[in-house]
């Protein structure tokens, strides 16, 4: 059973409209999807609906719905279920990786975002907190607002990434955490660098964390921070297809922003990607 978590905020970031983005997508094709495909699921959560106008940065309110998520999940997930987190920015994955660990003492991350999310508020440029979601899982940044069982810095591999910040390429290479950057897939190709991922991965229970930003604008292009240079439609369908036959625990996806999206060419890419990780078919054709 696919167990699916609503988590609308854009509070943690400057980018509001991330907010409407789970009803959104489960409303203009996921749902029909999902039993299109014969995936059973269940909403087992939804969290309170907050915008960056509203709430930015607030880390009462953030810290709060990270820790509704985690509940939602570890309270309603069995062994044989997978969880399919629906954000809202990349701040709504804190609370979802960390009940991934809890579930799953094993997992691992497959970090997909063309940022790497490994900032503290000391050195973050914006200071937003969808920067710091990584490195909060991994023991530092807001790490002590949780306390929770975290994940060693070599059971993470980032995927993608293209824009580093100074502290973040710092803090990576002290801590030894695998990254495949867009120039490494430019120079090597999407196949050599995947097969070099799920080797260091191994076999061991998945958490794909995909941000929609990680891909190119000119296929996604309703996001807050749009990115050139970014994933091709056939890279990123390559990534989902081969991840699609390991062992998925968990999914988020994240940084959909539907106000920027009047065809619904992002929202059909999103719903496209899930259902192909989820080992399904799906076309906005159908």
């Amino acid at each position: 059973m696919l167990k699916i978590i609503k988590a609308g905020t854009s509070a943690g970031s400057f980018n509001q409209g991330s907010e409407l983005a789970p009803d959104a997508i489960l409303e203009n094709g996921l749902e029909k999807a999902l039993h299109t495909n014969k995936i059973g699921f269940e909403i087992i959560g939804e969290i309170e609906h907050q915008t960056s106008a509203t709430a930015r940065n607030d880390i009462h309110y953030l810290t709060k719905i990270n820790k509704q998520i985690y509940n939602f999940a570890t309270q309603n997930i069995k062994s044989s279920d997978r969880l399919l987190t629906i954000g809202g920015d990349h701040s709504i994955s804190i609370g979802s990786m960390f009940a991934t660990k809890a579930l799953e003492p094993k997992a691992q991350i497959l970090y997909i975002d063309a940022h790497p999310d490994c900032n503290d508020f000391t050195n973050s440029p914006t200071g937003n907190i969808h920067g710091m979601s990584l490195s909060t899982v991994l023991g530092d940044s807001l790490y002590k607002k949780f306390n929770l069982a975290k994940y060693s810095y070599n059971e993470v591999v980032i995927l993608a990434a293209k824009d580093i910040d100074d502290f973040e390429r710092k803090y990576i290479t002290k801590n030894k955490i695998k990254m495949f950057e867009m120039n490494d897939i430019i120079e090597h190709g999407i196949g050599e660098v995947l097969i070099k991922t799920l080797d260091y991965l191994g076999n061991n229970p998945l958490h794909v964390n995909l941000d929609i930003d990680s891909i190119d604008a000119m296929f996604s292009p309703a996001t807050g921070i749009a990115n050139q240079v970014g994933l091709t439609y056939r890279e990123i369908k390559y990534v989902c297809e081969k991840l699609a036959s390991n062992n998925i625990k968990s999914i988020d996806l994240v940084e959909v922003n539907p106000k920027l999206d009047p065809d619904n060419k992002t929202l059909n890419l999103a719903i496209e990607l899930v259902i192909t990780l989820l080992d399904g078919r799906w076309s906005s054709y159908d």
